[in-house]
């Protein structure tokens, strides 16, 4: 770094920090390239463990399917199930594949010899279900020529031939289901999963190998690392003090809360005007939290805040307050769920609304709860909002996109009659539940 009149010259400094990086950039990327090899190395004998894996699932898939359907056939004697044998045992072959996989994976070990050993024991095996389908096809009298020729080839013994058809059914059953198939089947399991742990054993010695190797390069990359981290804090601490100063100005302006000048390098230029943008963005969402602040959610009506700020700045002498009740909310909600309460809300908050000037101020001051401000009135429109009610539980009566009606109980009182909000309310109130009281759907204006 070559000082100069005014400090330090950012030139200089940087040619000799991208030096630096360079050459330490250089052994990192051999690093890196050497830690690559072991981590392929790695990642290979990661996904030969996961397909073995898949492969050891497979051996007992194959061999599940097998059994299931073979008893299913005997219990039921529908063809669907012999069917559903034959297609897994001919074409699906989930342990032939199963095998030849690990095969192509770990070769001709002792462990490999041992598995394919158990596996031909349940091959074995497959010899008694065929002897137990060749039974149950006799006892369900269907015709031997239309099955595989592996069972039309199966021969029953003298004395099993000569088994009325109950018997038959009953030793095709059993032979799938008794203690001696049960205990082949368990003797079979044991040795393969016997040969599939002496395989994951393998696997996993390759594996620790492979870990071993990745770990030392990882180590050797650790190390570049650290010395890339401090040359990089170097250049860091170089950049703050040389280039860091045009931006001081640019605080005066965030601090003031305005947008930023549009002057400058091509960079900082940049930076104004997506700090702009930002500002923008940031002043609009700022008036939509308000908004939200005193609005309801899923209404879209003024909320509880909202109406207590209206309420603190109405002029009550040419106001009414107006309360409305939901009637018989609560079996809604059990009946249909929150989810329809809610529409049912909403239906009703958009039913008020329209039912009232724009100018006429439509709450939400609880669940089920509105209050409707109604400004620019007097006692002489008792009336109005009498037939306004109507017009609404009109209107709610019939059901709509599938929303249940409901009806509204209302009590309304006149801000230019009873002064205090707490009396006003109570007023408005006490009106309100006289009408639910009455059975509900109703208006009471207190004059």
């Amino acid at each position: 770094m070559k000082p100069g009149r005014h400090g330090i010259s950012a030139k200089y400094a940087n040619i000799l920090m991208a030096a630096i990086t360079l050459v330490i950039s250089a052994l990192l990327i051999v690093a890196t390239y050497r830690a690559t090899t072991g981590y392929s190395e790695m990642q290979i004998s990661t996904d030969h463990y996961i397909q073995w894996q898949k492969d050891a699932s497979e051996l007992q898939t194959g061999s599940d399917i097998l059994t299931e359907q073979v008893r299913c056939f005997a219990e039921t004697g529908k063809r669907e199930y012999l069917d559903a044998y034959f297609k897994e045992a001919n074409e699906t072959k989930h342990r032939d594949r199963a095998v030849s996989s690990i095969h192509d994976f770990v070769g001709e070990t002792p462990a490999y010899q041992n598995l394919v050993s158990a596996m031909s024991e349940s091959v074995a095996l497959m010899d008694r279900e065929y002897y137990s389908m060749r039974l149950k096809i006799e006892a369900c009298g269907y015709d031997i020529e239309d099955f595989p020729e592996v069972i039309r080839q199966t021969e029953l013994k003298r004395e099993d031939a000569a088994l009325p058809l109950v018997e038959k059914d009953a030793m095709a059953r059993s032979m799938v289901f008794d203690d001696i198939y049960h205990d082949k089947k368990d003797a079979i399991s044991r040795k393969v999963q016997e040969c599939l742990d002496d395989l994951a054993k393998e696997v996993g010695e390759q594996q620790k190998e492979t870990a071993d190797r990745l770990e030392s390069l990882l180590s050797r990359q650790r190390i570049l690392i650290i010395i890339t981290i401090a040359i990089t804090i170097l250049m860091l601490l170089v950049t703050l003090m040389l280039m860091v100063n045009p931006l001081l100005q640019s605080i005066i302006y965030i601090r003031a809360e305005k947008p930023l000048p549009i002057k400058g390098s091509k960079e900082f230029q940049v930076l104004a005007k997506t700090y702009n943008l930002m500002f923008e963005a940031n002043r609009e969402r700022k008036e939509q939290l308000a908004f939200e602040a005193t609005h309801d959610k899923l209404t879209e009506v003024y909320n509880r805040n909202g109406y207590d700020f209206i309420c603190k700045n109405t002029d009550w002498d040419s106001a009414a307050l107006i309360l409305f009740d939901l009637d018989r909310f609560k079996p809604i909600n059990d009946t249909y769920g929150h989810k329809m309460g809610d529409m049912v809300l909403a239906r009703v908050a958009r039913t008020i609304s329209n039912a009232f000037r724009s100018q006429d101020y439509v709450c939400r001051i609880g669940g089920d709860e509105f209050a409707v401000i109604m400004v620019h009135t007097d006692p002489g429109s008792a009336d109005l909002i009498r037939k306004k009610v109507d017009s609404i539980n009109k209107s709610l009566s019939a059901s709509q996109d599938g929303i249940p009606p409901v009806q509204l109980s209302c009590g309304a009182a006149y801000g230019v009659l009873i002064k205090d909000y707490d009396k006003r309310f109570k007023a408005a109130d006490a009106a309100l539940y006289r009408v639910k009281n009455s059975g509900g759907s109703g208006c009471e204006v207190c004059l």
